[in-house]
């Protein structure tokens, strides 16, 4: 069996309990990659202001996973993936790479923004 990723259009958004009117779009959708291959995700929001860009992992309906969160283009891994995972902003965009894909890398990868570190 290949180990696939699955990246759902999902958003988690936070804003000190006040919703505003932003759009977050992530994809692929899916992402189906071969043991050792490489499986990129990206984000976009539609407002610059949000200062904290984040890419969370979900295995298997466990807990949410913080992987990384980008301040100003700095990428601030979790211990746990400090090594095969890629981290870049551009503007209102941000990716995840996973630069050899494994078995233990199938699950669900969700983006996020805020204005705060959560």
């Amino acid at each position: 069996m290949n180990p696939g990723i699955t990246a759902l259009a999902y958003f988690i958004f936070w804003i000190a309990g006040v919703c505003e009117s932003v759009l977050i779009s992530q994809w692929p959708r899916y992402i189906s990659s071969i043991s050792s291959g490489r499986a990129e995700i990206h984000c976009y929001q539609n407002d610059t202001d949000y200062d904290y860009l984040y890419w969370y992992k979900q295995l298997g309906g466990r807990e949410i996973q913080l992987i990384v969160y980008l301040l100003a283009g700095t990428a601030n891994f979790e211990t746990d993936f400090k090594s095969g995972f890629e981290a870049v902003q551009t503007k209102k965009q941000w990716s995840l790479t996973i630069s050899s894909v494994q078995e233990k890398d199938e699950a669900v990868y969700l983006c996020a923004a805020s204005h705060t570190l959560q």
